[in-house]
């Protein structure tokens, strides 16, 4: 499974633990990184699909398998980094 992207870790630091502008400004810009890779994500789980049913061969469902599973992990990868924003928000350190 791949590794969790931890953006927050990179969002907040110990020089702006205490400023609370410039964390909402790190965070809003972490959010957008999340975003982005969701949708790029998402975009690139559909070419595949796209590909696999134009040439259905032997191993379509084999691939279609792996890319459903592939796509599961990084959903709970991108679960794990919504609930960590969503802490942040409600006041707690992330873990």
């Amino acid at each position: 499974m791949p590794r969790p992207l931890n953006i927050i870790d990179l969002a907040i630091t110990e020089d702006v633990s205490d400023n609370a502008a410039e964390i909402a400004r790190r965070l809003d810009q972490a959010a957008g990184i999340v975003e982005d890779f969701a949708e790029q994500s998402a975009v690139g789980a559909l070419d595949s699909l796209l590909s696999i049913a134009t040439d259905p061969g032997a191993g379509a469902v084999a691939e279609a398998a792996q890319l459903a599973t592939e796509m599961s992990e990084q959903t709970e990868i991108l679960h794990s980094e919504i609930e960590r924003f969503l802490a942040v928000s409600a006041g707690q350190r992330p873990n």
